[in-house]
């Protein structure tokens, strides 16, 4: 089980990996889209309006600007997010499996990170009262275990 959550852990670092260049992707087409207006606009101008026109192109210029330094920077963040998954990490990840326990109870480990650990760990959990409440967990690697509550979940019953 540990190592299926060890492996879920990166699985949602992939993931994340994926939207953050998706993201970034619709960023550069949205300035792309602005350099090429602004490109169609000083193409537009009448070149007798020289104060426009100069206008027109300083937009322009900056507009080509930005796309050069956000392609840069696109580039930047995606080879230092493809470092953040290195080997190296992925190993202290798995390594991980062994030391959950101590993960686990770690005083540094702040609820909200217990927290997303339970949520990649479990799949869902299904509560039937019957004479008392019976408890189905079902892990994500598909795995199952049930117990039954012999008092109320309110303390009564």
């Amino acid at each position: 089980m540990a190592l299926e959550v060890a492996l879920s852990v990166q699985a949602e670092l992939q993931q994340r990996f994926n939207e953050t260049v998706a993201l970034r992707e619709k960023h550069l087409e949205r300035i792309r889209y602005e350099a090429e207006l602004a490109r169609r606009r000083y193409l537009r101008v009448d070149p007798d309006n020289r104060l426009v026109a100069s206008s027109l192109e300083a937009d322009w210029n900056h507009k080509l600007r930005e796309l050069a330094d956000a392609q840069e920077q696109n580039e930047q963040r995606t080879k230092e997010d493809r470092l953040i998954l290195s080997k190296q990490q992925r190993e202290e990840i798995l390594a991980l499996t062994s030391d959950f326990p101590k993960l686990w109870n770690d005083p540094q480990t702040s609820d909200r990170e217990r927290k997303r650990i339970v949520r990649l760990i479990i799949e869902d959990v299904t509560l039937t009262k019957c004479g008392g409440t019976q408890i189905d967990v079902r892990f994500k690697g598909g795995a199952t275990h049930s117990f039954l509550l012999e008092k109320g979940l309110n303390g009564g019953n």
